[in-house]
């Protein structure tokens, strides 16, 4: 009883707040309400942020970790990545509402070529949530709608219904950061990768403990006049000698 109280306070408090996502769909004006001051003082444009919330979701240092994330990345690749928080989906499909966004905003270059929409709507009765990752076409090479699924499916569910909400959205765009610069592709997603590094430091290893005990045996045959694989043998004696005592 306690936990519905709260989550209808919850609730309330957030249509009380007067925070509503325009359903024109009009590329905004403005910053949205609640946006942390210092993250609106780094923007010389509204269109510079790529973090958009309607709806008290993300603190005022996640929402300005992931922004500066995603601008960063912005600037690297010229790919684009917005994330929408949203208090309604406008009747729209979360489909349909997370393209003609990209389309509307221009999220990427030539409108919704290189972009993509992580929209989330976090609240409201079960069925009327939702989570969708929509693609402009310029990357559908590297992120299929069936890799956006699964990277919705794998990284962002989870974490929601634990309640690790800026994990959830974190490590989603870091997958999604990845697929988009070719770092992995829909095959090798989600498998391990194999640890070169360690497997190379002990392969170097070996080689230097074959190396020193070559030289060991090279040794042994010529101070005591023997072929070498007659020195290795009675070194592998003397060694079987001493481990059994």
């Amino acid at each position: 009883m306690r936990t519905l109280i709260a989550s209808l306070l919850l609730l309330f408090a957030f249509q009380a707040n007067g925070q509503s996502f325009d359903c024109s769909l009009a590329v905004p004006t403005e910053f949205p309400p609640g946006i942390p001051r210092q993250l609106e003082r780094t923007k010389e444009d509204v269109q510079d942020l790529l973090v958009w919330q309607y709806v008290d979701w993300l603190s005022a240092e996640e929402w300005e970790r992931l922004d500066r994330k995603l601008v960063h990345f912005a600037r690297e690749t010229s790919n684009r990545i917005l994330v929408l928080v949203v208090d309604t989906l406008c009747g729209y499909p979360e489909s349909d509402l997370a393209f003609e966004v990209g389309q509307n905003w221009g999220i990427g270059k030539e409108g919704f070529d290189n972009g993509i929409v992580f929209l989330v709507k976090p609240y409201g009765a079960p069925g009327e949530r939702a989570v969708f990752i929509a693609t402009g076409y310029g990357l559908e090479g590297a992120i299929p709608d069936l890799m956006a699924k699964k990277v919705v499916e794998n990284e962002v569910l989870p974490r929601f219904r634990n309640g690790e909400f800026f994990e959830g959205m974190d490590k989603a765009t870091d997958v999604l950061m990845a697929l988009a610069k070719g770092e992995f592709d829909e095959k090798s997603y989600g498998k391990k990768a194999v640890p070169w590094a360690v497997l190379l430091f002990f392969l170097f290893i070996a080689v230097i403990m074959v190396l020193a005990w070559r030289s060991q045996v090279k040794n042994y045959a010529r101070t005591n006049n023997v072929d070498f694989w007659t020195a290795m043998w009675l070194l592998n004696q003397m060694q079987q000698k001493r481990g059994s005592h």
